[in-house]
């Protein structure tokens, strides 16, 4: 399930790349991003001891996970107020914050030595290493539920697959909380806290594809959506461009996809009004449908997916 949780992850990056210079749209792609990388250092893409080992050995691929997935969520839960129309926004010094914490608590460990992928696991011993673990899975924790509080007053279409996929994050936080802390009072691990990481990793990670799935279904959506108000304007632009009496059109306008459409429309009708442009009966049945769908709108139908 790790490997599909970092493919989903790279789809969606993937998806997102065209969301760099959209304020809004920017915390999903810095999520996948950040995904990507956190999900990269539990060794899908390359050995992790190659990796820990350019690093200088001393298990710091493990700190470059935690952050990374730390700040993933917290984008991802921006990201998850823009989707849902909140016009609020997490506050970057609280990120740090937590981001310096989770640093000073994994130097102050006093052994850095051992297996990358076992590390944390192996010096739960040390109060520095269970507070390290602990204020990360507090923190996504947090983020996750603050971001299925956002999405539950709007249960429908991706939101649904968003909740589920959010739900399953908190559930295995819970479960490694209660792992990491029952390893630190016993001392060393037993058969319960090894059920208890079998549990988080049977539910982080689809719980991960599902967020991962979600967003790539809502872009997709997007995506056509966009392309299909495109076809309308090209369309549009074909009807109008039979009539040249006030000479050459222009061929780009300003706007979002629907906005250009709209314009193209009008510019049709006023045509067609001052009696410069005929169409027909299939003609104007089409341009009815394109009336009945601006007056809809993009957002309203959005609301619905």
């Amino acid at each position: 399930m790790i490997p599909a949780a970092f493919w989903a992850a790279v789809g969606l990056l993937l998806l997102r790349v065209n969301a760099i210079g959209n304020a809004a749209r920017r915390p999903a792609f810095l999520a996948a991003a950040l995904a990507v990388v956190g999900i990269a250092t539990v060794g899908v893409v390359w050995p992790v001891e190659h990796i820990d080992a350019l690093l200088g050995d001393v298990n710091a691929i493990d700190l470059i996970q935690v952050l990374a997935a730390t700040a993933a969520f917290w984008f991802l839960r921006d990201a998850t107020r823009a989707h849902a129309g909140s016009e609020a926004r997490s506050r970057l010094p609280i990120l740090i914050a937590v981001l310096v914490a989770e640093t000073a608590t994994f130097i102050a460990i006093p052994d850095h030595n051992g297996e990358p992928t076992t590390y944390i696991h192996e010096h739960l011993q040390y109060p520095a290493t269970w507070v390290h673990i602990v204020i990360y899975m507090v923190a996504m924790g947090w983020f996750a539920a603050d971001s299925i509080g956002v999405l539950l007053p709007q249960p429908r279409g991706a939101n649904i697959l968003f909740i589920i996929g959010f739900a399953l994050v908190v559930l295995a936080i819970i479960a490694e909380l209660v792992d990491v802390t029952r390893v630190f009072i016993d001392g060393q691990q037993t058969p319960f806290s090894r059920a208890m990481l079998v549990v988080f990793n049977s539910l982080f990670y689809p719980g991960i594809v599902a967020i991962g799935v979600a967003h790539g279904w809502r872009t997709l959506r997007r995506l056509i959506t966009v392309l299909g108000w495109r076809v309308i304007s090209l369309r549009l632009l074909v009807m109008s461009a039979r009539d040249q009496s006030a000479g050459r059109l222009s061929l780009r306008l300003r706007g979002s996809a629907e906005v250009v459409a709209a314009q193209r429309y009008i510019e049709l009708r006023d045509k067609i009004v001052a009696g410069r442009l005929e169409v027909t009966e299939q003609e104007q049945r089409y341009l009815q449908r394109v009336d009945e769908r601006l007056a809809k709108g993009v957002t309203a139908w959005a609301l619905s997916v």
